[in-house]
């Protein structure tokens, strides 16, 4: 190419002394088409040095743009991945963010550089002013991206630490509502019972009467804490240890019965559960 021009500006010169011959000798003329064909193979001597050198440089930065693609790529995959990121992989993706931070820097510096040495080439070629221009527009692009996937992993990040107080706050509730049912569980199968003979009874508050009184049940007064709670479906047998007792509480008809032991000693036996408790959850025996 450069032999080329060389040539063509030669022959230029060269038609151009046919007409300065008349006025000068052959001896002056080649000394000054000398000149002239050492001052040009300068200029393109050192226009070449400055292409070549501008190449060097967008190779350069082509290479890190694809240095950065890669980088992107591995990052935008982590991110459309389900679930929190493992610590090995966190670290990889920040490598990654921090090395195409760098590499963005790097090319700023290289592609400001670039356009400054071409606007003051001697030399404009539009091949070289389409390719810087499209770097420009890349270089751009990539620090938009880069702020992008930032975002995008903030938000997704984000969206994990909320899944997971999500699912925190709903295991939470969760097992308050175990708690409850068992709670309410437990109170729908809880019930007391208390036997003793009726002066035992009498000072709990639990019956009232004696000599010319009759005898009742002081539901309303009773001492509560006298009395033995049990689960209702694990007891039905409650040993009595006397020959003699009295069922005072209100229950169903053929829900229960005194059945004679050792010693003539009765136990208390509940035949049917359910309907049993039905009427109170208080047991009150009389034993003598």
């Amino acid at each position: 190419m450069k032999k080329v021009i060389i040539l063509l500006l030669g022959a230029g010169v060269l038609l151009s002394c046919n007409n300065f011959g008349k006025k000068a000798t052959e001896t002056d003329e080649y000394k000054r088409l000398q000149a002239e064909r050492d001052s040009l193979a300068t200029v393109l001597q050192t226009s070449d040095a400055e292409t070549q050198e501008m190449m060097a440089v967008i190779s350069e930065v082509e290479a890190n743009f694809d240095k950065i693609r890669e980088a992107e790529k591995y990052i935008s995959t982590q991110s459309a991945q389900g679930g929190e990121l493992s610590q090995d992989t966190k670290k990889r993706v920040n490598d990654n963010f921090q090395m195409i931070q760098e590499i963005l820097k790097r090319n700023r510096a290289q592609l400001a550089d670039l356009n400054k040495k071409y606007s003051a080439s001697n030399k404009q070629v539009a091949a070289l002013q389409s390719t810087i221009e499209r770097l420009n527009r890349e270089m751009q692009e990539s620090s938009t991206r880069l702020v992008a996937l930032q975002s995008e992993l903030t938000q997704r990040d984000e969206a994990i630490a909320q899944l997971s107080s999500d699912i925190s706050e709903l295991a939470q509730h969760a097992e308050e509502q175990s708690t409850t049912i068992r709670e309410q569980d437990k109170s729908l199968h809880t019930a007391y019972y208390v036997f003793g003979t009726a002066g035992e009874l009498k000072e709990q508050n639990i019956l009232s009467g004696g000599f010319l009184r009759s005898t009742r049940v002081m539901q309303d007064t009773f001492n509560k804490d006298y009395f033995l709670q049990i689960d209702v479906r694990e007891m039905t047998e409650i040993p009595l240890y006397a020959p003699k007792a009295k069922l005072w509480s209100t229950h169903p008809e053929g829900t229960y019965e005194f059945v004679k032991g050792a010693n003539d000693n009765l136990t208390f036996q509940i035949t049917d559960t359910q309907r049993f408790w039905s009427l109170t959850k208080y047991l009150i025996i009389e034993v003598s």
